[in-house]
């Protein structure tokens, strides 16, 4: 073949470029997986007897995991890929760098291996990839890696026991024969309402026992509890619906409303006394007579 047209020819191939193998990687992944095999919904309470205005629970799932953790070995073949830019600069640098580190190489044979061998060989590396216009340096930056091959094995299994809190996990609340009221726990498992809440009208007998429920999901199996209340508290749950109930009534007046506000406090149930504040004077808000006299009547109160 003519020198021209082998010259020509070896111009051709380097205009496409190839990636710059740099070495096959192996990657450990450790995967791990809990699974629910049974789990019991627990409804833990202050005291076993209502003797407070309010209820605080505490909800939590007890649950038996199996557990499994597998290790995968995943081989890698990195590389750099070709860009056209990069022999812009890589050429004239492996130009200087090549003649640099072989000089190197020679006078480190002279100086009897005083100049370490790490550096010269991966600067002889640079400069011989640098002058391949077909071949990229290896970068850090732009280093891909295919996945060759991928091997699992498992490394443990167990089943272990963990308590967890149920979290934004609805609760239905009654009281004896009263209607149902549904709420949701908090971030923690936790629950806190006002009996009173629980009441919607004048009950005829005191309520003495209140009834949680709590749906299951998935393996976790539903929960039912019942707590009763001390006569005390119960006496006050019916005092203070008949004074809401009063408070309510067509036709009151600012310092009757006020006065049962005031026994709403008193009682223990405060919650319930601003809601139910708020409600009145959402009823009488075009009535500015009226909202002036429940707050003389409160003040003095």
């Amino acid at each position: 073949m003519p020198p021209r047209a082998l010259a020509l020819a070896l111009c051709l191939a380097t205009a496409f470029g190839c990636a710059n193998h740099v070495r096959f990687d192996d990657e450990i992944r450790e995967f791990e997986t809990r699974d629910v095999i049974r789990a019991t919904t627990r409804i833990a309470t202050r005291e076993p007897v209502i003797g407070q205005p309010f209820v605080e629970l505490a909800l939590a799932a007890d649950e038996r995991v199996r557990v499994r953790r597998r290790e995968t070995l995943v081989r890698l073949d990195e590389e750099t890929p070709w860009r056209v830019q990069n022999e812009l600069w890589e050429v004239p640098a492996g130009l200087v760098a090549a003649p640099l580190f072989v000089g190197l190489h020679a006078a480190d044979k002279m100086c009897l291996g005083l100049i370490p061998d790490e550096a010269i060989d991966a600067g002889m590396d640079f400069g011989f990839a640098a002058l391949n216009p077909g071949l990229n340096v290896e970068s850090e930056a732009r280093l891909r890696g295919r996945e060759v091959s991928r091997r699992s094995r498992e490394l443990e299994r167990d089943e272990e026991d963990q308590t967890r809190p149920l979290a934004d996990t609805p609760v239905v609340l009654s009281l004896a024969q009263g209607p149902s009221e549904r709420v949701v726990s908090d971030a923690a498992g936790r629950v806190r309402i006002e009996l009173l809440a629980l009441v919607k009208d004048v009950p005829a007998v005191p309520p003495r026992v209140l009834r949680v429920e709590v749906a299951g999901e998935g393996a976790r199996k539903p929960a039912v509890l019942e707590l009763p209340l001390t006569r005390r508290i119960a006496a006050r749950v019916a005092r203070a619906a008949r004074e809401r109930a009063a408070a309510r009534a067509p036709g009151v007046s600012a310092e009757a409303a006020a006065q049962s506000l005031v026994a709403l406090d008193a009682l223990g149930f405060p919650e319930s006394a601003l809601a139910l504040e708020r409600e009145l004077r959402d009823e009488q808000h075009a009535n500015g007579a009226w909202l002036s006299r429940l707050d003389l009547a409160l003040e003095d109160e």
